[in-house]
Order: structure tokens, then sequence, then C-alpha cells
């Protein structure tokens, strides 16, 4: 098994999304220029960003009546981000092999080791890669309720797995989605925003949400971390956190809730208190938010903390409910999981996405208990 613990190992050994694109549109260069004129033609509306991600996404479920509503005897709860980087435009390809990577990922869910209760899903845009993964017969078994906000209504690319059910969805689409004269950037084409689920186990629902924002483009073979000093779309993606914050926040009022998903900034980053701030930031031209916020009562905490890798942009966060709500407390450190590498037909191998997928272990704690209680404290 081969462990990415560092984000230099990594991407030494694959090429990273940034480099991909540039070869992508170069490989394809003529035939999208003439395309992008064709569709400024036909459809005006193009130039003034796609209208996706508009309509209420739809529940779907497989579950019988033995469908699983708790937790049984292990009171733990699995949770999994994972942006599978299937970025498909204008019919065409922008990432390698979409098709069987996909089809790996939906094989590995089917297996369910490690064992996964929800499954949070960015960059699902690919439709026939999409929607052969929700057909597998392994996923429909072990993730029998899921929102797919691509297909109903359009646009996110984010989908919700998971073995409970589901009772309500909610999507948030950003009203801050990037320029879109950049078009090879594509963000403001990509209908991105945040999309919640309320689950039942137990008897009580929870709100679970996943959101992928904004990308950053600084140029190829750099790390992440360049993006947090150098990245024009740095206040886009700033007033996005405010937006997921506002929803999430007034969505879920008191109760507490697990955001996940493609984060796209790192922890040494400017962005990163203005997620873990007692207070949402504010939009506008001065962001600035505080040090001595950070981690106050009202923010979001980064589950599973592992601090080995620093430039991480994959996060599952977690809010606190107020007064006699219980929380989501960390079980034990997050998991790297599905690191195996995908071997194509060319003999070779490449991950199974550009980002490494994470998994954190959640126990439910109440006021009056703390991480020692039965049941959350790791072995």
């Amino acid at each position: 098994m081969q462990d990415y613990e560092s984000k230099a190992a990594y991407t030494g050994q694959f090429e990273g999304k940034a480099f991909c694109l540039r070869r992508n549109l170069r490989r394809h260069l003529r035939f999208r220029a003439r395309s992008l004129v064709l569709l400024l033609l036909v459809f005006p509306n193009f130039w003034g960003c796609a209208e996706r991600g508009t309509g209420p996404p739809r529940i779907k479920s497989f579950g019988g009546p033995e469908t699983q509503t708790t937790l049984g005897h292990d009171p733990i709860l699995r949770v999994a981000t994972a942006n599978l980087w299937g970025v498909s435009v204008l019919g065409l390809d922008w990432a390698d092999e979409i098709d069987l990577r996909f089809a790996e990922f939906a094989t590995r869910l089917g297996r369910n080791l490690p064992q996964l209760d929800i499954v949070l899903i960015q960059e699902a845009w690919k439709d026939d890669a999409r929607r052969a993964l929700l057909a597998h017969d392994g996923v429909r078994r072990n993730f029998p309720h899921r929102v797919d906000v691509l297909e109903e209504p359009g646009g996110a690319g984010l989908v919700v797995l998971s073995k409970f059910p589901i009772e309500t969805a909610e999507f948030h689409r950003f009203a801050a989605q990037g320029r879109c004269i950049k078009f090879w950037e594509g963000d403001c084409l990509s209908g991105k925003g945040v999309l919640a689920v309320q689950i039942k186990i137990d008897e009580m629902l929870y709100w679970v949400a996943t959101t992928h924002l904004i990308a950053c483009y600084v140029g190829d073979g750099k790390f992440e971390t360049a993006c947090d000093q150098q990245d024009p779309n740095g206040n886009e993606r700033m007033r996005q956190i405010s937006e997921a914050r506002h929803f999430m926040e007034h969505l879920v009022g008191e109760a507490p809730a697990i955001l996940g998903g493609d984060f796209n900034f790192t922890r040494s980053s400017r962005y990163y208190p203005a997620m873990t701030s007692r207070v949402i930031p504010a939009e506008g031209a001065n962001m600035k938010v505080a040090k001595d916020l950070a981690h106050a009562p009202g923010g979001w905490t980064e589950m599973g903390e592992r601090e080995v890798v620093t430039e991480r942009i994959d996060y599952i966060w977690s809010r606190p409910g107020s007064g006699a709500h219980p929380r989501w407390q960390a079980y034990k450190a997050a998991d790297l999981i599905f690191t195996e590498p995908v071997a194509i037909p060319d003999g070779s191998s490449i991950p199974i996405s550009d980002h490494p997928i994470l998994a954190v272990s959640f126990c439910l704690t109440h006021p009056d208990q703390g991480p020692e209680a039965e049941g959350c404290q790791s072995e």
C-alpha cells in the first residue's frame, strides 16, 4: 500500500492538477476554441455564467425496510470526503482516466474497506462516469441513500452517499462563482455551492454537508501553499467561505453539523481562520479575521487533524451544538484511504484522484460528557 503522507511525494510521482489541465488544454485547443465560438453564438448565456445548480436537490433511496438507522454496538460515524477529479467540459475530459478511476472508486466503495457510513464527493462532473459509479451494485448496497446535485438539477459536481436515510436536502449555489471571462478555469460554469443533507440516526436528525470552493491557478508545479499568497481568486474564495458559513449556520441553528470537502486552502492561509473564527468574515475588500477569535465557540473545528500534511486542502469540519445539543467529537486522527494507485492500460498507474481521500471517525458526545466518554475513546 502506498501512503501519500507528503504532498511533495504525491506530486513528485504523479502530475498535478494544474499541469494536467494545461496539457489537456493544449491537446484540444483547436477543437475547444471552435466549440467555444459555437457556444457563444448558439447559447449567449454561456458567457454570462451557467445557471447550474438552481433547482432543488432530489433524494434517491434504494433501501428497504432493513435500512440501517442506528449506529449499532459500535457508536462511531465514519465520514469520508473525496474530490474525484472528474473534470469534463464540452464532452472532453480535462483529467486523466476519469471513467477508469470512477469505476475503481465504486469497486472500493462496494468492498467498503475501510468501513464508511457517509461519503462526500466533489468534482463528479462527468455524467457517464458518475452515473456508473452510482449504479454500482456494491455502492447501492452499502450506501442506499444519496443526493446527486449534478443529475438533479444540474451543476455543482457534488454527491452525498449515505448508509442512513436522508430526510431532507438543501443546496446553496454560490453567488461568488469566479470570472467567466477566464473560461479556461471553468469555475463560473461549474455551479459550485454547498449541499447539505439531514440524516436520520437513532431516531435523531443530523446535518452533514459537502462543498467545493473556487480553485487556485498559480502555474505548473507549484504547491498549494503558493495559493495562500498569490491567488487571484482569493477574494472569491473568502466570499464563498462567508456564504457557506451563513448558509450552514442559518440552516442548522443550534444543532451540531459536519461539513467536508475541497476548500482549496491550507492551514497556514488567511482563509483557515475564516472557518474557525466565532464571527463569520465580512464580505468585501477587507477580509481580515481577528486571530483572537480563532477556535472560539461558534466557529468550525477541523476534525481528526493530522500534522504531517500541512499542504492539505481537503477537510472535514464540525460545529458543536449549543445548549443541550450534542456535539460530534473526532474519535481518532483522520485516515488517508484508497491510497493504492489505479492500474491503467499502458501498464503504469495513477492515483485514484489528484487529492488524497480523507476519512474521519466521529462519536457523539453530550454537554455533560467529555471525549473520554464511553464509546468515544480510540483504542
